[in-house]
This record gives structure tokens, C-alpha cells and sequence, in this order.
């Protein structure tokens, strides 16, 4: 299959953690534990070169797990990713690239990072985070800034 048929034309460039902040009373995960997972992709950021687009997107993540004996554990995770063009397209089209599969990645990436994380703290278990449809996600954002 040639790929240049399905390529969305934005690259990432790379990712850095921003901020991770880690709060844990809990030595193993409980089944039953209580868990809470939350995010905000922040408005991404765009720079324009001579010949390619750049930008930058922001994801704030946040878990909490509760369980017996007032154990808790909270997560904090800022990721930003950083993606550039393949060519000069219009700043409209690079901008629903980066705000959908820009963010689709970052999620991707969060992901990973969230698992390493936390199977490192833990004794045994370790946090998943969900897949995470970001078009929904916007869907979703949309009709509670419209309810306001």
C-alpha cells in the first residue's frame, strides 16, 4: 500500500512533560477501588515558517483512585506534543490535523507514559487509561459551552 494515500500530512516532532505531580497512600490496587480519570486539551498553539507549519498542543490529565482505609492516589500529567507540516497546507486544514489526530497522539503517547508510571509505583497493578474518541471529545465540550 502506498502511504502517501493515507498520511494526514502532519508530523510529531516530539513531546515533553510539562508538569507530572504523584500523591500515593495505596500499596496495591484493589478491584473495587474507586477510579476517576479526567483531561483537558488546551487550544493548541501555531507558528508559521517559510515553508512549513509548526504547532504545539497541550493535554492536562488528571486520575484518582480511592479505595478501604482512606487509600488514595492522584495523578497529574501535563504532555505537550509538537508537530510540523509536510508541506505548506492552509493554517485551516493543519489546524483540524493537529486539534484531532495531534491530540489523538498525545492521548496515545499520555497513555504509555500513565502505564509506566504507575506500574512503577504500585506493588502490583497498574492505571490504563481509556481510548479516547477526541472528535467526542469536542462534540462533547461544545454542548456543555452552549448549556452555559
Amino acid at each position: 500500500m502506498e502511504l502517501n494515500y493515507v498520511s494526514s500530512g502532519v508530523q510529531l516532532i516530539g513531546t515533553k512533560v510539562n508538569n507530572l505531580e504523584v500523591n500515593n497512600s495505596i500499596v496495591d490496587i484493589e478491584k473495587d477501588a474507586i477510579r476517576s480519570f479526567s483531561m483537558n486539551i488546551n487550544e493548541p498553539h501555531f507558528y508559521d515558517s517559510d515553508e512549513k507549519r509548526l504547532a504545539h498542543i497541550v493535554i492536562d490529565f488528571k486520575l484518582h483512585i480511592e479505595q478501604g482505609n482512606n487509600q488514595k492516589m492522584s495523578l497529574d500529567l501535563s504532555l505537550e506534543g509538537a508537530f510540523v507540516s509536510d508541506g505548506k497546507m492552509s493554517r485551516d486544514d493543519f489546524f483540524k490535523l493537529v486539534a484531532v489526530n495531534g491530540a489523538a497522539a498525545v492521548v496515545g503517547i499520555a497513555r504509555g507514559k500513565i502505564e509506566s508510571i504507575s506500574a512503577s509505583i504500585f506493588n502490583s497493578g497498574k492505571i490504563s487509561i481509556p481510548f479516547i474518541n477526541v472528535i467526542d471529545y469536542y462534540k462533547h465540550i461544545s454542548d456543555q459551552s452552549g448549556e452555559n
